[in-house]
């Protein structure tokens, strides 16, 4: 004769084996997708740090352009000036303080450029390396995060595999007639054939049990079946 009260003790085992694997699995899945995250997010970084040394370059050389403009247009109005002196008919004279008055517009806007190179090299933090190291920052944090998560990963491989490798043995220890019922409602439902009820809800589908019903599963004496999903239901004793 079937001892249920030990098939019931068995297929609770089952369900917190089934409830730890599901979990397990769920967990494992949804991993990967974050580490997938974090690369990309690693490599924005890597983009963001590279298009910033191509900006600080770019910005360099445009200084260095314009220092040279100022330097050129500066010794031009020094020499304007100078030959300004020498000139006698007044026709003259104008067109080389139209000529000066330009060359020093030239200056101040390129002055005035300058400024804003200079401005934009202190804001971003560029030509300081605070981008950089802001940037270092927050890769030697994303990198310790997918570690982690990566390490999370191999655990959850190594404890998937160790709970399969239990439940067959327990399995085996099952009547046949009931192992043959968890087998099919297994192969049906394809996650867990067995759970337990919390506060009158079957937790393998969330539908309510009926109270009386609910009451009985409290027992741990008979093999009772959720309406809804099919699975064997069970109490996990406190």
């Amino acid at each position: 004769m079937t001892d249920l009260r030990r098939e019931i003790h068995l297929l609770i085992t089952i369900a917190k084996l089934d409830a730890q694997l599901s979990a397990c699995r769920n967990e494992s899945g949804q991993l990967p997708e974050k580490v997938e995250k974090i690369d990309r997010n690693l490599t924005a970084i890597d983009k963001a740090v590279s298009e910033a040394a191509a900006h600080l370059e770019a910005i360099k050389k445009e200084r260095r352009l314009l220092e040279q403009k100022l330097q050129d247009s500066t010794e031009k109005v020094k020499k304007l000036k100078v030959q300004l002196m020498e000139i006698k008919t007044n026709k003259e004279y104008q067109a080389m303080l139209h000529e000066i008055g330009h060359s020093e517009e030239t200056i101040d806007q390129n002055e005035e450029r300058l400024l804003m190179l200079m401005d934009e090299l202190d804001q971003q933090g560029l030509e300081t390396g605070g981008f950089t190291k802001q940037k270092d920052e927050e890769k030697k944090q994303l990198s310790a995060e997918k570690g982690d998560l990566e390490t999370r990963i191999s655990y959850l491989g190594e404890e998937v595999k160790r709970l399969e490798g239990e439940k067959p043995k327990i399995l085996a220890e099952l009547d046949p007639q009931i192992k043959k019922r968890y087998d099919r409602i297994l192969a049906k439902l394809h996650d867990f054939g067995v759970t337990h009820v919390v506060d009158d809800v079957c937790q393998g589908c969330h539908s309510r049990i009926p109270p009386q019903a609910a009451l009985e599963v409290k027992k741990n004496d008979q093999i009772i079946a959720c309406q809804a999903c099919g699975r064997i239901l069970v109490h996990y004793p406190t």
